[in-house]
């Protein structure tokens, strides 16, 4: 992991890191990594935001009985679980636009904007025109920026 990325995650409010091996498949290794962070009790909510359909399962083996795992990015491909990852009532969803109310949500997450609770600014790390999208593509699957914002 690029050390920018670990200070942009400390500074948007991140309190711990683990640090995954490459050949923890499933990543198992790191889900006890985090049970112990947890005392053994597993997280509330995990993210798969990867797009790497071997992890689709990951975030099952990270949470606590009747936790909830989120398949934030997307996989559009077939992948298998090991359906012992789901005992104890745990809940696997994959949520289009986060299951958003916007009536409900919208006003929640201008006031954490406006607080300064939410930071969107610096999500941004690098702006490009249009002249410049094979760049902005480039650059992205690079992993170089948190956010590239295309402006037109």
């Amino acid at each position: 992991m690029k050390e920018s990325r670990l200070e942009m995650a400390k500074k948007m409010g991140a309190t711990d890191f683990i640090h995954a091996d490459k050949d923890d498949k499933g990543l198992i290794n790191a889900a006890g990594k985090v049970k112990e962070l947890l005392n053994g009790r597993g997280a509330d909510y995990a993210f798969e935001c990867t797009a790497i359909a071997a992890l689709g399962a990951a975030p099952l083996a990270m949470i606590r009985n009747a936790g909830t795992a989120v398949q934030v990015s997307g996989i559009e491909e077939e992948i298998s679980i090991d359906m012992n990852l789901f005992e104890w009532d745990k809940k696997y969803i994959n949520p289009l636009y986060g299951k958003c109310k916007p009536q409900i949500d919208f006003p929640a997450i201008i006031n954490y904007y406006e607080k300064q609770q939410l930071l969107l600014e610096e999500l941004v790390t690098r702006t490009y025109c249009l002249s410049q999208l094979a760049e902005a593509f480039d650059d992205l699957l690079q992993g170089k920026n948190a956010k590239g914002v295309i402006e037109f």
